[in-house]
């Protein structure tokens, strides 16, 4: 078994990058032989993935890993163009080798699928047809694609969230005197998009300054909204409250989250968000919104309300010390990728094509003429 894992990885620090990062690091302890086909086009170069820049490149690996048999598992969020042609194309090369598999990572796929138009739907039934398991990070992703046609034993919903490896987790010191000067302290990982909420964080953090004078918020991530959002902090007066270090390693992203009383995620839509699970991995209690999947331990608010938000940062700020919890074995998730990955290696490829099919549409798509 070779697995060959197609989707972002870091720089920058996001949802699925993190994912696939930490799934190379289980899948290589666990012994076994796995590669990163990394898609951000901007990658610097790395011995930790392989770069390509267009789609011809983005072919000739998928192929040359499939017909080396190699298991090819997409990492993607379905509610794009993009992403979609690219599930398609890595599903029609996996059909030269030994499988494929694909997780659909963001809450967004489901308005995006089912927003009227029939293209995407056929799209995305098209690229499904492909993949001999299909992973939702939640149950609304599930249902989404259940309703293109896709047969429901074919599904499965698991959080993307692998619990990091334990390791003594030291903030960066130029954060540090920040977060000394700064209590009670808040944290979030987010990108700068309209639907991570960074501007209704900033409104309760405005109302909340009232009652914590000293109140801290620490915003980790990055995205092409960033200087937007730093005009914000600047222009609403929250600079001596609102520190935004940008995208920073996963290790300081998680030694900041487990310094900080409470981890927020505003988001307005969400699949399943790996930080609040990391943070209560570590014992930090969440305040999240009521969307995507969330574990029980999320104390959750009203998605899109301000009041909502900061009445439940000050219940959370009024419980008694939280206590540390012992970081959770990544063994079930890795076993049942295990399970199928070896289901996707030993099935029978096709779904009604011969190989021959394959071919004339891997050519189609890649113009290869």
């Amino acid at each position: 078994m070779k697995i060959l894992l197609v989707g972002p990885y870091p720089p920058p620090h996001g949802g699925v990058s993190v994912h696939v990062a930490g799934a190379l690091d289980h899948l290589r302890r666990a012994g076994i032989p796995c590669r990163v086909l990394n898609l951000n086009r901007s990658a610097p170069e790395s011995e930790r993935y392989i770069r390509v820049s267009n789609v011809r490149d983005l072919a000739a690996v998928l192929l040359r890993h499939a017909r080396a048999g190699w298991t090819t598992h997409v990492n993607t969020n379905g509610h794009n163009l993009k992403s979609w042609l690219v599930a398609l194309l890595c599903g029609v090369a996996g059909r030269f080798g030994a499988g494929s598999l694909l997780t659909l990572h963001s809450g967004m796929a489901p308005a995006y699928l089912l927003g009227g138009r029939f293209w995407r739907r056929s799209l995305a039934w098209s690229a499904c047809t492909f993949y001999s398991r299909i992973i939702c990070v939640n149950r609304e992703i599930e249902e989404t694609i259940a309703s293109l046609g896709i047969a429901r034993e074919r599904l499965a919903v698991i959080s993307a969230f692998l619990p990091p490896a334990p390791q003594k987790l030291v903030a960066p010191d130029a954060l540090q005197a920040w977060i000394r000067n700064h209590t009670p302290l808040l944290s979030t990982a987010l990108f700068y998009r309209p639907e991570y909420g960074f501007e209704l964080l900033m409104e309760a953090v405005a109302q909340l300054r009232l009652r914590y004078p000293n109140l801290g918020c620490l915003v980790m991530g990055s995205g092409e909204q960033e200087t937007e959002a730093r005009n914000l902090v600047r222009k609403t007066g929250l600079a001596a409250n609102v520190l935004l270090p940008g995208d920073v390693s996963h290790e300081s992203c998680l030694a900041l989250i487990s310094l900080s009383d409470i981890f927020v995620r505003p988001t307005l839509e969400d699949g399943d968000s790996i930080s609040v699970r990391e943070a209560i991995a570590l014992g930090v209690p969440v305040v999240a919104s009521d969307v995507g999947a969330r574990p029980p331990e999320a104390l959750l608010f009203k998605a899109g309300n301000t009041e909502d938000l900061v009445a439940k940062i000050e219940s959370c700020l009024g419980m008694a010390q939280r206590g540390r919890n012992q970081t959770e074995s990544p063994g079930p998730y890795v076993d049942r990728l295990l399970e199928m990955y070896t289901a996707a290696v030993t099935r029978e490829n096709g779904y009604g094509y011969e190989r021959r099919t394959y071919a004339r549409i891997f050519r189609q798509m890649t113009n290869d003429k």
